[in-house]
């Protein structure tokens, strides 16, 4: 393994990473997406067989990126894997999109989605949905400030309570449901035939998005106090959890619901609450999504202030942005700027706009980090790892061609958003050279 960050507390462990997985992925999605699911796949066959391959591929990029955290056990995840493999303009420009966009592009959506819904439960509040979501990025923003430990423990305590809702939702939906098994009743249409390709591409882009964060933790690795042991077997096992609830979730919504009907059920999970408990089911399922919004903003905020402050050690234009609490060892700078720039997006922008915002870059960068894995094995023969991705060399080649070809979708879905963010991440190639002239000695 290779190292060279010692300016941070290392309190994270093994649990400690799994949380912050799980924290990572299950937010709003797995309430929200069946529906989008159900736009394209109509055969309860494909639905989960889409779901299970949502989740293979979501497993292999934790394969690809377990190794990289087992080599290069350094806070900032990507950031570090692209500079190490590609050089240092390579991982500046994933850590000027990140500083520039991706993080607080990320901070505002979710955060804003905990608005709308909060909005939902509570109507009158006074600050409206946008008031909310600015509200709790600072809170949170001010609780991973004040030390890791409170961040972990928050999450921690967040984590075990989605665990928590959506087993009681796999055994209330099957126990006390009145469903219809043969529900379950497949045929697999023939994909030449009600069925095709491209039907089940378009239903894994929701499936997707609503699996990723497995990669989450790695930004954080500079403060485990064994990463390179723990954080691949972390983010492995974490991820395998996560399938496995989504795909008995989406059992229980067919369970109850023909596949035909998904995609008229926007709001599913809330559907089976009422069917189960009446109209109080629907405040105890938004009480729920609240707090799984509130873990993964959390999540957010813990490990995306972390590559700031690893950009901020290697280049001097964002020194400033390097300096850790002299009292609680967190990167209060990064954080902070994170906080002001989110909040301004969430001023500008609406959930959708927010969340295609990023959404090209996103996988651009995951194929990128799965084409990384080749560099480092070639550029690091004789280094000791810990953790080496099973099924080398399919698995990164499989997850890289995959993660272009939803760049790829994603790009042609969005290209507005998708030109005006790759406009901005083009800006770092000069910032880069004056970044270089700043230098002591230049």
């Amino acid at each position: 393994m290779i190292s060279t960050q010692k300016n941070l507390h290392r309190g994270l462990g093994f649990w400690d990473s799994v949380a912050l997985v799980i924290g990572g992925i299950v937010g709003t999605g797995i309430f929200r997406t069946p529906s989008e699911v159900g736009r394209y796949l109509s055969d309860p066959g494909w639905v989960l067989f889409a779901w299970a391959l949502g989740g293979v591929i979501a497993f292999l990029g934790s394969l690809c990126f377990g190794e990289l955290a087992a080599l290069f056990p350094e806070s900032g995840g990507t950031y570090v894997y692209l500079k190490r493999a590609f050089g240092p303009m390579a991982g500046f420009l994933f850590g000027w999109a990140e500083l520039s966009l991706m993080s607080a592009a990320s901070i505002a959506s979710v955060s804003y989605a905990l608005g709308e819904y909060f909005m939902n439960l509570s109507p009158r509040f006074p600050c409206g949905e946008k008031g909310m979501a600015i509200l709790t990025i600072w809170f949170l923003t001010w609780v991973n400030i004040a030390g890791l430990h409170y961040g972990k423990y928050l999450q921690n305590i967040l984590s075990l309570g989605k665990g928590v809702a959506l087993t009681s939702l796999i055994i209330l939906g099957f126990s006390l449901g009145n469903g219809h098994w043969t529900n379950f009743h497949t045929q697999f249409p023939a994909l030449a035939g009600g069925m095709t390709f491209a039907k089940l591409g378009l239903a894994l882009i929701p499936i997707l998005w609503t699996y990723s964060g497995w990669h989450e933790s790695t930004f954080v690795a500079g403060e485990y106090k064994e990463a390179s042991r723990d954080l691949p077997r972390s983010i492995l096992l974490a991820t395998a959890i996560v399938i496995l609830f989504y795909l008995l979730v989406n059992s229980v919504y067919l369970y109850f619901f023909p596949a035909s009907t998904l995609s008229g059920r926007s709001l599913i999970a809330a559907d089976v609450m009422d069917s189960l408990f009446g109209p109080i089911g629907k405040t105890l399922i938004t009480a729920v999504i609240l707090v799984c919004i509130f873990g993964v903003l959390n999540t957010v905020i813990l490990v995306r202030g972390r590559i700031p402050h690893a950009l901020a050690q290697d280049h001097a234009l964002f020194k400033g942005l390097g300096t850790t609490h002299s009292r609680f060892s967190t990167p209060v700078r990064s954080l902070i700027a994170n906080a002001v720039w989110a909040s301004v997006l969430v001023l500008w922008g609406t959930f959708g706009r927010l969340l295609f915002l990023s959404g090209a870059v996103v996988w651009f960068f995951f194929a990128a980090a799965a084409l990384a894995v080749f560099v480092a094995r070639r550029r690091y023969p004789e280094t000791r790892r810990t953790f080496s991705a099973w099924g080398y060399p399919w698995t990164p080649a499989l997850f890289a061609t995959v993660s272009f070809w939803i760049f790829l979708n994603t790009a042609l879905f969005s290209p507005r958003e998708t030109l005006f963010a790759f406009s901005i991440i083009a800006l770092g190639i000069p910032l880069y050279w004056i970044s270089k002239r700043m230098e002591p000695g230049k």
